[in-house]
């Protein structure tokens, strides 16, 4: 007699693009805590390459990159790989009604605010990936 077995849950899959190593790590560890397969990127256009090359749940953008803003990522994400459906998280320090205004535009689902709190992040993933 053979059993059947429920296939293995497949992780869901995030994308973090971080250029601090230590914020990068922590956002990293607290997504991993949460049950998700984690790819890191340092800048805006390796991000583009794995999106590109890769599905994700959910993409987590820091604001102030390096090369890029992460605005200025999220417009392209949005616009140039017409990846409309893709939850995309702004990661940020900038707290200010005209920055808020601005990562809604670009298309942000939501905003976490650094240092990030683990009930913010459950709460924004269970907004954006987990309903």
């Amino acid at each position: 007699m053979s059993r059947i077995q429920a296939p293995m849950p497949v992780a869901r899959r995030a994308l973090v693009v971080e250029d601090n190593p230590l914020m990068r790590v922590l956002l990293s560890s607290m997504l991993i805590q949460r049950g998700f397969s984690v790819t890191e990127q340092s800048s805006a256009e390796a991000a583009l390459e794995q999106l590109q090359a890769n599905p994700f749940d959910v993409v987590v953008l820091d604001i102030m990159l390096s090369s890029m803003s992460g605005i200025d990522l999220c417009h392209i994400i949005r616009d140039d790989l017409g990846l409309v459906d893709l939850p995309v998280l702004a990661y940020t320090a900038l707290s200010d009604l005209n920055s808020i205004a601005h990562m809604r535009m670009a298309g942000f689902n939501d905003i976490l605010f650094k240092p990030l709190d683990g009930r913010a992040l459950d709460g924004a993933l269970a907004e954006v990936v987990l309903h």
